[in-house]
């Protein structure tokens, strides 16, 4: 299947339960897991909590990505808000086939349709280029490791 196929047969949508077996790999694959029965746990109450969005890029049945975020609400004094994506993962067979730059759109929808402020998120040195491509550029940060994206969604005054 050839890179434009691939994209256009994705579908996201919200992780379930029983995408666990095909999640658990890509979370492992993307760092720094606690075991597995925890992080299951962690997964199923996230996927369950109104200000969090967590969900899956498929391909046919095989789950190529998914991405997490969470609304961190009003801020109390301006009432603007921010949403911090946490996590975008792409398996690397589905890399530079649309199944990031889909999951991203995903998170931007669901930040924007919150009525989010920003979209902000930091990035690891190997995800550079991705954004990049995008038109995005991170800014440093005092992890000089992990640069720090914005997004603004709503005008600010």
């Amino acid at each position: 299947m050839n890179e434009m196929d691939r994209a256009m047969a994705i579908i996201i949508r919200p992780v379930q339960d029983d995408d666990w077996p095909a999640v658990w790999p890509l979370l492992r694959e993307m760092g720094k897991t606690d075991a597995e029965a925890r992080v299951r746990e962690r997964v199923e109450q996230v996927g369950r909590r109104d200000e969090h969005f967590l969900t899956v890029a498929l391909h046919g049945t095989s789950i190529a990505g998914y991405a997490w975020a969470q609304d961190y609400g009003a801020h109390i004094r301006s009432g603007q808000s921010t949403v911090r994506m946490h996590d975008l993962f792409v398996a690397p067979s589905y890399r530079r086939c649309g199944v990031g730059t889909q999951l991203l759109g995903a998170v931007t929808a669901w930040a924007t349709e919150r009525g989010a402020t920003w979209l902000e998120w930091q990035s690891g040195q190997a995800a550079l280029s991705f954004y990049e491509r995008l038109g995005l550029t991170g800014d440093p940060c005092p992890d000089p490791e992990h640069p720090f994206f914005e997004i603004v969604l709503t005008a600010t005054d």
